[in-house]
């Protein structure tokens, strides 16, 4: 009996239950698109800001890098290679342990040139800057503007030597435009390095990245634990993401809050223009012996309805939207999130209870007798 006298009601006025339905729809599928795109905004924002690269520094204890350039450190201070990639993978942090060279470099028997040597593991070292723009197979890269200075080109041999005697016979690699200090260095790998500056084992600091500011408080506690070296995080770009992803999510929430109230106050109006139009409806059952829990179960059981209707349609609808969002404005699809649905349900459930709550204490103050009178 309950179920029809249900589907009685909302079939005989299924054009105020559409519109009703679509009210929550509408909140639904903001919430919907917006809880998605959150869901993969950390991550596609975090790999379009890796592009800035690394963020974090692992360098000796006591040593101060002037103005921030790892190059100008004081020589004499290096770090064991070992014992670095050691705790770069305890602390779960992708590093480059780099050395630091300054060379002389030569062609033939003409005068030398001063060039900055730095040392690293290349494969590594060009995942930890995507920003280069560099070949992904070359045997060393050199800045363009060290390659323009030196007047040479890729796949010409340099003599680069150091005080003291040692010296080292390096094909010229590819070019490597960084947009930065990184265009006036020459990329070597690190084993050369370190046989030309005589330092086995050696490196002079490593650079990192972790991937929030929150990460990085515990990898700097890691890498820093046994002493002998510190961890120095480049606070202006990891502030630069923890403040885009906060104030990201802070709007995020704010348009899903706003979108659920707006569609919560139209299913109220809606649902509350309904019980007035059935006014003399509620009188009769209460006239024919309904008690007032059996009037609030079936407003009730109306308002869930409308919530469960109006959530699905808004979940398929937010998908689309979400869609639209992610190849916009990030030219990719975003990942599907299966929790999203349960939410938004829950959440279009809520709205649409807290909307029937007009028309239940509407129906339960309706006076049988006046109602029944035209009153």
């Amino acid at each position: 009996m309950d179920w029809l006298l249900l589907r009685g009601a909302l079939w005989r006025k299924r054009g105020a239950v559409l519109l009703a339905v679509l009210a929550v729809a509408i909140g639904a599928s903001v919430a919907t698109a917006l809880l998605q795109v959150s869901g993969d905004v950390s991550r596609k924002l975090s790999r379009e800001l890796r592009a800035l690269g690394p963020n974090l520094l692992l360098v000796p204890e006591g040593d101060v890098v002037p103005g921030g350039d790892p190059a100008l450190a004081p020589a004499g201070l290096w770090l064991d290679e070992a014992e670095v990639r050691s705790r770069l993978a305890r602390a779960g942090v992708d590093g480059v342990p780099l050395l630091y060279v300054v060379a002389t470099a030569t062609r033939g028997v003409g005068p030398g040139e001063t060039v900055q040597l730095v040392g690293a593991d290349l494969a590594a070292a060009r995942r930890l800057h995507p920003s280069w723009n560099a070949a992904a197979e070359a045997a060393s890269l050199m800045g363009v503007r060290l390659m323009r200075r030196l007047g040479v080109e890729p796949g010409e041999r340099l003599t680069v030597a150091v005080p003291g005697g040692r010296s080292l016979e390096i094909a010229v690699g590819a070019p490597l435009a960084a947009g930065g200090a990184d265009d006036d260095a020459w990329w070597i790998p690190l084993a050369d390095a370190q046989r030309l500056a005589g330092l086995p084992g050696q490196v002079s600091l490593a650079q990192a990245r972790v991937s929030d500011a929150e990460r990085a408080a515990a990898a700097t506690r890691r890498l820093e634990e046994g002493g002998g070296m510190r961890a120095l995080v480049l606070h202006a770009l990891s502030a630069t993401e923890a403040r885009l992803l906060q104030r990201m999510r802070r709007l995020m929430a704010l348009v899903t809050i706003a979108a659920l109230v707006a569609g919560g106050l139209s299913a109220f109006g809606t649902l509350t223009d309904l019980a007035l139009e059935r006014r003399r409806e509620i009188a009769l059952m209460k006239a024919l012996g309904a008690t007032a829990a059996e009037v609030v179960r079936q407003f009730a059981a109306e308002s869930l309805v409308i919530g469960l209707a109006g959530g699905i349609a808004g979940w398929l609808l937010g998908l689309v939207f979400a869609e639209i969002i992610g190849r916009q404005v990030f030219t990719s699809a975003l990942a599907m999130r299966w929790d999203v649905p349960f939410v938004v349900l829950a959440l279009s459930l809520a709205v649409s209870a807290v909307a029937g709550l007009g028309p239940i204490r509407f129906a339960l103050r309706v006076e049988p007798a006046a109602a029944l009178k035209g009153d």
